[in-house]
């Protein structure tokens, strides 16, 4: 896109060229009216060619299938934040959801699969499981990097608030001489306006929970505990942490030995830590003045090759912690 003169984007009719203001053009794929329309670069011009997406992120009105789906954090950056310099985090967040989906596929296919992978198929789960934490964990550092770059350059609908500059992760943000950050002090220390500094104490401890797992693994040589193959899936002892703080199970889940399904808790990680995503997207849009969208009356979609069982799995985690409140 960078050979592409600005004037040349005029040939897509969704397009609105005359605000981009830096940001970059998430994706030149688009559904429209039940027809899948994509430009490609050509030298200095564009040209629409015949394609449709197996795993990319498209602009349309309405989905292709019920379950491409509309991140408002995913949809927020790419329509109205996605400024050049912040090109790097915000492909980093994209490329973290479809991992996110298809380390819940492995784990399911591992399930499947369990009898023709023999007694290394535990040792497998673990594996996925500390790669699931790390990238929750690492989807929280670059939603910083994303908001301290924003709050150098953004204009505040409130004037009157005088900015410092944030720190470069979210650890470093929410905790203050060894504990966690008040709302107070996040505002007296950063300038924060309070809805920020509510957003950053909303989701400090979920985000210390994944740091001390992560943390656990990769720096201090821990190991998960052992996880079971039952028939009904693979299980962990509900004395296990993080897991242990969870109540999403039903009493017809349990297994005895104290046992519990360990996909479902895998689901509530996966779909707290997007929804600490969208509680920052709602949060910023609020705060900050944002240019108009990039792709007017569209939403930005994503489809992946484990969409399907990724959405049920939000789903249900969603349903779980519905029904625990």
């Amino acid at each position: 896109m960078s050979n592409i003169d600005l004037s040349k984007l005029a040939v897509i009719p969704y397009l609105d060229i005359s605000n981009l203001n830096g940001r970059f053009i998430s994706t030149l794929m688009f559904y429209d009216a039940g027809t899948w329309r994509m430009w490609m670069p050509a030298g200095d011009r564009l040209i629409e060619i015949k394609a449709s997406p197996a795993e990319s992120f498209y602009f349309a009105t309405e989905p292709e299938t019920p379950t491409d789906i509309c991140f408002h954090f995913l949809d927020f950056i790419a329509q109205r934040a996605s400024f050049s310099e912040l090109q790097k985090p915000i492909l980093g967040l994209r490329d973290d959801a479809f991992n996110l989906s298809a380390s819940l596929a492995k784990i399911s296919h591992l399930n499947t699969t369990s009898n023709i992978v023999g007694q290394g198929v535990s040792r497998m789960v673990v594996t996925e499981v500390e790669y699931l934490f790390s990238v929750c964990r690492s989807v929280f550092d670059l939603l910083q990097e994303i908001a301290s770059a924003l709050w150098e350059t953004i204009k505040l609908h409130d004037s009157s608030v005088n900015k410092k500059p944030l720190k470069e992760t979210f650890s470093k943000m929410v905790t203050f001489q060894g504990r966690a950050s008040t709302e107070q002090e996040l505002i007296e220390r950063f300038g924060l306006p309070q809805p920020l500094a509510a957003y950053y104490v909303r989701n400090a401890d979920f985000f210390m929970t994944l740091r001390e797992f992560r943390d656990n693994i990769i720096h201090r040589g821990a190991q998960v505990q052992t996880i079971f193959s039952g028939e009904t899936g693979f299980l962990i002892q509900h004395t296990l942490k993080p897991f242990s703080d969870m109540e999403i199970w039903s009493e017809e889940e349990k297994q005895p030995n104290d046992l519990i399904p360990l996909y479902p808790a895998l689901c509530v990680v996966i779909h707290k830590t997007l929804s600490a995503c969208e509680d920052f997207s709602s949060t910023i849009e609020q705060v900050i003045q944002f240019p108009p969208p990039i792709a007017p009356n569209m939403r930005f979609f994503m489809r992946g090759y484990f969409n399907e069982m990724f959405s049920a799995a939000l789903h249900d985690a969603h349903k779980r912690l519905t029904q625990r409140r």
